[in-house]
């Protein structure tokens, strides 16, 4: 029987004495206590937030790593039933995500939960230095289970990213055609469940962003754009997030978001921005972002200089409040 589908979040801090404090908001320290509720309360996944994906909430656990420090571990059930199809009745999501102390373990996790790129011809894996690559083409995905037709060894993809403290893996996962074959024949992984895939990974990676830039209590600073005010975010380091979707519509485009993609046009370009990603796209230009695009209360979230820069404009502070005006 095919294991059952759990997502794991393992928050990786070091051990101090015999409380173990978690710098969780950039070197504000919590207990073990608050950490376990403050993960399973704002990064597990809620039921449909991956659409037609249920889950019955998290349970935490706490283990050791190879690093020398601890993990929070948060299990939660992904799966989707009642398509009535055989080998995609139920289909199940598996993540294993870690919140590590620094970006160089992020990326040594990242690298042990890839599968070796050395039995793969075309190079899939993590390419040393890449930082999220969701959908924008950096081989993100390890292991990509497609063909034209099914066959033994198929239902299976598997996606690797990883951002600053974060190392993520995500699996899709089928069901045999036949559980009762004696040969398990599975139907390749569909493009639609592979997004839902990067749309689950998009959203453990920004919702333990948002608890690391402890995005509740950032202040609040006006942004002025085409004669109209906007609300940004200022975080601890000076950097300012900016509402993409607002701004853009605000400067008279229309913003549309499909699953983790936003998207618009600028002066006959095509503006993708997807979430997770430290990337923009404008054209066939990529322009990079000093923190992910973020995704909270339907808006996309995006270093302002970043978004600035790839607009061709300039952000400047002006009597005391931000403006997005020309260079």
């Amino acid at each position: 029987m095919h294991m059952v589908s759990l997502v794991l979040l393992s928050l990786a801090t070091f051990a101090f004495m015999s409380t173990i404090r978690i710098n969780l908001l950039e070197g504000q320290p919590m207990d073990e206590e608050q950490a376990m509720k403050l993960m399973k309360e704002f990064v597990a996944l809620e039921p449909n937030e991956v659409p037609g994906f249920d889950t019955k909430g998290g349970v935490i656990s706490r283990t050791a790593t190879k690093w020398g420090v601890m993990s929070l571990d948060l299990l939660q059930r992904l799966r989707r039933t009642g398509t009535g199809i055989p080998g995609l009745d139920p289909t199940d999501i598996v993540i294993k995500a870690f919140l590590l102390p620094n970006r160089d373990i992020a990326y040594q996790a990242a690298v042990l939960l890839t599968t070796s790129q050395r039995i793969y011809p075309d190079g899939a894996g993590m390419p040393q230095g890449s930082w999220t690559g969701l959908p924008i083409g950096e081989k993100s995905w390890a292991t990509v289970a497609k063909a034209e037709k099914p066959g033994p060894g198929l239902g299976s993809s598997v996606l690797v990213v990883w951002d600053k403290k974060i190392a993520l893996r995500v699996e899709v996962h089928y069901q045999p055609i036949d559980p009762k074959a004696k040969t398990a024949i599975f139907l390749p992984v569909q493009d639609e469940d592979l997004e839902l895939g990067e749309l689950a990974a998009r959203l453990i990676l920004i919702k333990a962003n948002l608890v690391l830039l402890g995005w509740r209590d950032l202040p609040k600073v006006r942004l002025v754009a085409n004669r109209r005010t906007f609300e940004a975010k200022k975080t601890k380091d000076g950097l300012i997030l900016a509402p993409a979707k607002a701004l853009l519509e605000g400067l008279g485009e229309k913003a549309e978001r499909k699953l983790g993609i936003f998207s618009a046009s600028w002066k006959g370009k095509k503006i993708i921005l997807p979430i997770g990603s430290r990337v923009m796209l404008v054209g066939k230009e990529r322009y990079p972002l000093s923190l992910p695009i973020l995704f909270e209360g339907g808006e996309a979230w995006i270093d302002g200089a970043g978004l600035a820069k790839g607009l061709g404009l300039a952000l400047r502070w002006e009597k005391g409040q931000l403006v997005l005006a020309k260079r």
